[in-house]
């Protein structure tokens, strides 16, 4: 489905753009500067842009996106969010070891130059799984 990505110095966000506009996920910036982003997607966007063919993936899960707040993957139709704060081993890790994704069964995805494994459940709910430290 066509989308957006918005970044400023606040965060990051994503709207969907069909089949209306709404805000998918949200990153730190704040409620306020979102309605002014809002405002000024639907004041430009030409719904009959959203007919054209653009592209298509070429593969099941893959990194689609990285920027200086974290990584975004492409999965099973849907799109994540991944956090340097929450997943701090991609920080710092070179581009092409984060774009090398894989997904060895359902639901778990794997960097093999990292040794980073993580499932569904880990990306969509990070705050389940602390990071600990010995």
């Amino acid at each position: 489905m066509m989308h957006i990505h918005i970044y400023c110095a606040d965060g990051e966000a994503k709207y969907w753009l069909e089949p209306k506009i709404e805000l998918a996920k949200n990153y730190r910036i704040p409620k306020v500067k979102l309605t002014k982003i809002e405002h000024i997607i639907k004041d430009h966007y030409d719904p009959e842009f959203s007919g054209q063919v653009l592209g298509k993936n070429t593969s099941l899960t893959e990194v689609s996106n990285i920027s200086s707040h974290g990584v975004w993957i492409y999965t099973n139709g849907q799109e994540y969010f991944l956090s340097f704060e929450d997943f701090p081993w991609f920080k710092y890790a070179p581009v092409n070891k984060i774009i090398n994704v894989e997904e060895p069964s359902s639901g778990h995805y794997y960097w093999p130059e990292l040794d980073i494994d993580l499932s569904i459940n880990m990306i969509k709910h990070p705050e389940k799984f602390p990071l600990l430290a010995k």
